[in-house]
C-alpha cells in the first residue's frame, strides 16, 4: 500500500494540484522529468488506473513526451 492517503496525495485535496511550475533558474536540469516519473510510479503503486492532468501550454511537450495522449481537456496516461 502506498503511503498516500487517496483522497489527499501530496497534500493536496482529491491529489489536484494548480501548478507544477519549477523555478526557471532549474531548467532543463531535467527535475519536471524526475518528479513525473516518481509521481507516475507511485500511482501505478497505490493501483491507479490511469492519470488524468491538465497542462499549461509550455506543459504539453513534458507530457507528450513522457507517454501522455490528448483526451478533451485532459492528457491523458494509462498505467
Amino acid at each position: 500500500m502506498n503511503k498516500y492517503n487517496k483522497n489527499n496525495v501530496f497534500n493536496y485535496p482529491g491529489g489536484k494540484r494548480n501548478s507544477g511550475m519549477e523555478d526557471a533558474s532549474n531548467g532543463r536540469k531535467g527535475i519536471a522529468k524526475e518528479l513525473l516519473s516518481r509521481v507516475v510510479n507511485d500511482a501505478r503503486d497505490y493501483g491507479c488506473g490511469t492519470i488524468q492532468i491538465t497542462a499549461s501550454d509550455m506543459g504539453v511537450k513534458l507530457y507528450t513526451d513522457f507517454g501522455f495522449v490528448h483526451n478533451g481537456n485532459f492528457m491523458q496516461y494509462k498505467l
